[in-house]
């Protein structure tokens, strides 16, 4: 289990590779775009930069079932002060938790604390970010596009990103709305990003699906809640 919470919250940080069908012949050809274009259409799908930039805090309840048990997973990012807390919440009791406060942070499951290494660190710090895509360049990431394919029928850009880490990503961007479809994760498994609905301007996807080996089936989770740009307490992050 305690695998498990970790490859959760590990999702939109370690990616890898998948195979995907790619278009046949009969298919007509895509309109090329660079890495730039299909980022910025993707920001402008969801709200736009200046929407994305404005939003300062934010909190985000998702919840799940696993084995019949009910799941709680919630986190809370402050990009001004560059803290992020993540928590998991099963039957009541938090079984995982992970802090990430400027240049310190720690992670604890089944009553255990293990403090980060400052290469996870710099992980997780993309993390802390609303839209992290909107930085990507800002943060030195590699990026490079990809085969076009098709996710659930809908044909999409492929993003090929290496992070400042040297951690590889494949990301799938839709050719007709510009939202983000899926990404892969070495750990994680597929992650895919479905329903998107606006709330105060900006569009989330109100559903995640990941699937990995570690999971018999895929895990569903459902976004609950959202609160933009709520002052937060400190006791949060300690």
């Amino acid at each position: 289990m305690k695998k498990f919470i970790f490859l959760f919250f590990t999702a939109g940080l370690l990616v890898s590779t998948i195979s995907l069908a790619r278009f046949s012949e009969d298919n007509e050809p895509y309109t090329e775009k660079t890495p730039k274009e299909v980022l910025d259409a993707y920001v402008k799908a969801i709200g736009g930069a200046e929407k994305i930039r404005k939003i300062k805090t934010l909190v985000l309840v998702m919840e799940a079932e696993v084995q019949g048990m009910a799941v709680e997973m919630s986190t809370v990012r402050d990009m001004e002060n560059l803290r992020m807390m993540q928590q998991v919440i099963m039957e009541g009791n938090v079984v995982q938790k992970t802090v990430v406060n400027n240049s310190e942070g720690y992670m604890s499951a089944m009553g255990q604390v293990q403090a980060l290494s400052p290469e996870q660190l710099e992980t997780l710090k993309t993390n802390i970010y609303a839209f992290p895509e909107l930085y990507y360049e800002e943060m030195g990431f590699n990026l490079k596009m990809g085969e076009n394919t098709e996710i659930d029928g809908e044909p999409a850009y492929t993003l090929l990103v290496t992070s400042t880490e040297g951690l590889d990503s494949k990301e799938y961007y839709s050719v007709e709305s510009g939202f983000k479809l899926k990404m892969t994760a070495e750990i994680a498994g597929d992650v895919e990003f479905r329903d998107y609905q606006e709330v105060e301007g900006v569009k989330f996807p109100m559903k995640v699906s990941i699937s990995n080996a570690v999971l018999p089936v895929p895990l569903e989770t459902r976004l609950i809640d959202i609160q933009i740009n709520q002052k937060l307490d400190d006791s949060l992050f300690e």
